[in-house]
């Protein structure tokens, strides 16, 4: 008998793992501070969007983008920062200005080896905050 029971567990059909998070698959938070410090580092420096970066204590930023974006992606961080409107009202970002922000963004996530499926996720998690970031 308990072989005959052992034998119909077996023959159960497994349980699907839940899937891992976008977090995880990403690369977790090693990989979000590479992409937010390489892309930070390169829209603060570049002409087209340097002015937005002008007296930002830019090590707080990065921290605060890592924050964000692991939380956004399912992490267990916690992000302190204020919302995306409120961080950029005074900014006068432009649709140009933004624009290239995710083109480097896209540009770091190619170079670090993140994957199709994830950036497209990571990307569309992100492209809804466009109207509270884009103000002029």
């Amino acid at each position: 008998m308990i072989l005959i029971l052992s034998i119909c567990v077996a023959c159960q059909p497994a349980q699907p793992r839940p899937e891992a998070s976008l977090y995880q698959r990403i690369g977790g938070k090693a990989m979000l501070t590479r992409l937010s410090n390489q892309t930070l580092d390169i829209v603060s420096k570049d002409p087209r969007t340097s002015r937005s970066f002008e007296g930002v204590k830019m090590g707080t930023l990065k921290q605060s983008l890592t924050d964000f974006l692991c939380v956004k992606t399912g992490g267990d961080c916690i992000y302190e920062g204020e919302t995306m409107k409120n961080s950029h009202a005074d900014a006068k970002i432009t649709m140009a200005e933004y624009e290239i922000m995710v083109e480097v963004l896209r540009e770091r996530m190619n170079i670090n080896g993140v994957g199709t499926r994830e950036k497209n996720e990571l990307l569309k998690i992100l492209a809804p905050m466009k109207h509270d970031v884009v103000t002029q």
